[in-house]
């Protein structure tokens, strides 16, 4: 199958199809910005010039993920040539109305993830008349380094602009795919929801997308922000070997010199850092105005949305809290302030940080103190101060700004056997939870995960969460008949906490996370301290 690009050239996909059956066209390893290497490398990306009206692009091969640390070996893998994406389309019949497109950011804390079959396979969302797109963006220091003089135009948001040119470029090309151009679903999970988040507020994204869905993430998540930013290119560059003058421009030099996989190789955050929910030091910059404030002032008040996360998200802390003989818990127990939320920290005085802390400890807790017996009351506490609470005062925020509805699902399905996620952090020591991702494995196909039965919960559970996503990127409402008879209405200010539960059975009810949300809201002096109002 060949598509012919203006501007660009022709690229020769090819005809596949899905663990089920379902037929599609894939075209992967498309270039949509200049390689960001030598002289590129930490800079906004350059648009790509294409390669030739009459050169013809294959495009039936994956290209290599962002360089990053493998989580699993410790290795350092991936390209630094890695601006690409891939396309899915259903078909390409020119007799029915062009297709709706989703368009999905991967998630990995800003340091690692990529534009993956591995991970994001495009079997079950296939099955739906749609447009799939996924692209690479710059992780760690090579994608958010950022240095304080701005003369030399390393602003920290080069992987931020990497969303950004992949959206102008879906925009502007992706009619020729099948897709609807005018009809545009930004979706993402963890740093990706972050990223989605992010798009909804830069004013270079406005009218890039129509809609927008947030998993598991929101740029007010404290693992988006990293302390003391100013002085990170220093550590970066003496722990890759740097002896020279301490200048920013002869730093910058040598940086630009040194290979990456010294760039990706360190941590620079300890267990303290990690109790205020810092996960990776390199992070978005945004212009140094407030996030209430850009949130308040978005261009994406007119953008529906559908957020929500899973039903234990602090499940993917299990390892933090395991490691080194379960140290961050002595930590908690010996300083519990250090439960509240950075911003609150660093601006309470001392009696009023014990007391707040006291307030929290209490209601994750109960009577019960924290030790290394009670690890399920500090998953607990990171689900809702690591995801939960941030996602909260995204809608907070949207119920007094945002024209267009919000709605909200919470993700409970429990699976011994597909929840992937918290099979590979947990293991055999937590059996039972939705970990944080764990709702992935129910959109995407991972590769090697083997044909389900269809009369399976699980096969029925993809169902219902591909009819969702689809149904809501098609329509911006994600009512359908996966959903049932009861209407899933917006939120509104009298019913913030109304959620769709997704588990063996779907039920519209009042968040199970209600009375834990409105403790952690109370930490907060005022509305317009808590979510800009």
């Amino acid at each position: 199958m060949v598509v012919d690009l203006p501007q660009l050239g022709k690229v020769r996909g090819k005809r596949q199809f899905g663990i089920y059956g379902d037929e599609f066209f894939s075209f992967e390893g498309l270039p949509f910005a200049k390689p960001p290497i030598d002289e590129l490398r930490f800079k906004a990306p350059q648009v790509c010039d294409g390669w030739g009206w009459d050169q013809e692009l294959d495009a039936r091969k994956e290209r290599d993920i962002p360089v990053q640390v493998d989580q699993r070996t410790s290795c350092v893998i991936g390209s630094e040539d890695c601006l690409y994406l891939n396309v899915y389309t259903k078909h390409f019949d020119r007799t029915k109305p062009s297709l709706p497109v989703m368009v999905f950011i991967y998630g990995g804390a800003f340091r690692s993830g990529g534009a993956s079959r591995f991970n994001y396979g495009p079997d079950y969302l296939m099955s739906k008349d749609i447009v799939y797109v996924v692209f690479n963006y710059r992780v760690c220091s090579l994608g958010f380094l950022s240095l304080p003089n701005n003369d030399l135009n390393i602003a920290g948001d080069a992987g931020l602009q990497d969303q950004v040119l992949a959206l102008r470029w879906i925009k502007q090309h992706i009619e020729h795919f099948n897709g609807d151009a005018n009809n545009i679903t930004l979706f993402g999970q963890s740093a990706g929801a972050a990223s989605v988040h992010f798009m909804m507020c830069m004013p270079e994204a406005k009218d890039l997308f129509h809609k927008a869905i947030m998993m598991s993430g929101s740029m007010l998540c404290p693992w988006t922000q990293s302390p003391g930013k100013d002085v990170l290119f220093c550590q970066l560059a003496v722990q890759a070997g740097y002896e020279g003058p301490m200048t920013q421009e002869d730093i910058l030099k040598f940086l630009h010199c040194v290979s990456a996989e010294k760039l990706v190789q360190h941590d620079f955050f300890n267990f303290s850092h990690k109790c205020f929910g810092f996960i990776h030091p390199f992070v978005p910059s945004m212009e140094e105005r407030p996030l209430l404030e850009l949130m308040r002032e978005a261009w994406s008040v007119q953008v529906p949305l559908l957020l929500g996360g899973t039903s234990f998200e602090g499940l993917v802390s299990y390892p933090l809290c395991k490691s080194s003989n379960g140290y961050i818990m002595d930590l908690l127990k010996q300083e519990p302030t250090l439960v509240l939320p950075y911003e609150l920290y660093k601006t309470l005085s001392p009696e009023e940080r014990e007391c707040r802390a006291a307030t929290i400890v209490e209601t994750h807790y109960g009577p019960r103190s924290i030790d290394k017996n009670n690890v399920s009351q500090v998953l607990d506490l990171f689900s809702y101060k690591l995801f939960w609470h941030g996602l909260h005062r995204v809608v907070r925020s949207r119920l007094v700004h945002a024209q267009a509805p919000t709605y909200l699902y919470r993700f409970d399905f429990d699976s011994p056997t597909h929840n992937f996620m918290r099979i590979k952090l947990c293991g055999d020591d937590i059996k039972r939870g939705v970990c944080h991702a764990d709702d992935l494995g129910y959109i995407f196909h991972k590769q090697n995960v083997k044909k389900l039965s269809r009369n399976s919960p699980e096969y029925c559970t993809i169902q219902r969460m591909v009819s969702i996503l689809t149904t809501f990127a098609s329509t911006g409402d994600p009512n359908c008949e996966e959903t049932g008879s009861e209407a899933w209405t917006p939120l509104t200010p009298k019913l913030p906490y109304r959620v769709l539960n997704i588990g063996q059975d779907l039920e519209l009810k009042t968040q199970c996370e209600r009375q834990g949300l409105e403790v952690w809201n109370q930490l907060y002096d005022s509305d317009k301290a808590l979510y800009g109002g």
